[in-house]
């Protein structure tokens, strides 16, 4: 697969499990109070976010807003309906094959061996996580499994993710889940338009 096509089916895999939120998720940041909106956490005033809404008719309505101000006018239910209409999705799946071309995908061919169009994009519905910490991840694993069979990098996911992310172990469990619910997604895609069986 091209990476272009890659970065297209790591858009989608991102969006359609919900493993960083849906299309019309919307909440405060954590780092401060603006929205962190749809399927890759964009968040608002001035950045990311802003540009997501730039791409929505209507969107800009909610521009350059803190998430106390939507939320205190009421208005979050509109955001919501916005970024889960079809245009809302279509550009948050443009924006984010955006990203997956531009960051995702690079980190992983970084990775020694890491060639399985499958595994690749296992990994890179990872990568909203720290495409960084993926990254080294695999790279750290290189020589020890086989990074070409999905079923080992969904292990190695499911049971060591948690430790090289550094989240504590009460977190294992939800990792375990996202490991296991991707693998179930990656395995039952239809490649075969790429000539991949």
């Amino acid at each position: 697969m091209t990476d272009e096509q890659l970065a297209f089916e790591i858009a989608k895999g991102i969006g359609t499990t919900g493993v960083e939120g849906g299309y019309g998720s919307v909440s405060c940041s954590t780092a401060g109070d603006y929205p962190s909106m749809g399927v890759s956490q964009w968040e608002g005033l001035g950045g990311r976010g802003d540009n997501l809404l730039g791409y929505i008719d209507g969107g800009n309505t909610f521009a350059g807003r803190t998430y106390s101000d939507i939320n205190n006018n009421g208005e979050l239910q509109a955001l919501r309906d916005l970024l889960d209409s079809e245009q809302g999705q279509a550009a948050q799946n443009s924006l984010l094959a955006e990203d997956c071309l531009a960051m995702y995908i690079p980190a992983l061919k970084y990775v020694p061996g890491f060639d399985d169009s499958r595994c690749i994009i296992y990994a890179g519905i990872w990568c909203p996580t720290s495409q960084d910490v993926v990254r080294r991840f695999l790279t750290n694993r290189y020589g020890q499994y086989d990074l070409t069979n999905l079923e080992n990098v969904r292990d190695i996911f499911r049971d060591q993710y948690y430790i090289a992310a550094s989240v504590g172990a009460q977190y294992a469990e939800g990792y375990a889940n996202r490991a296991n619910s991707t693998y179930d997604y990656v395995s039952e895609l239809d490649l075969s338009t790429y000539g991949i069986v």
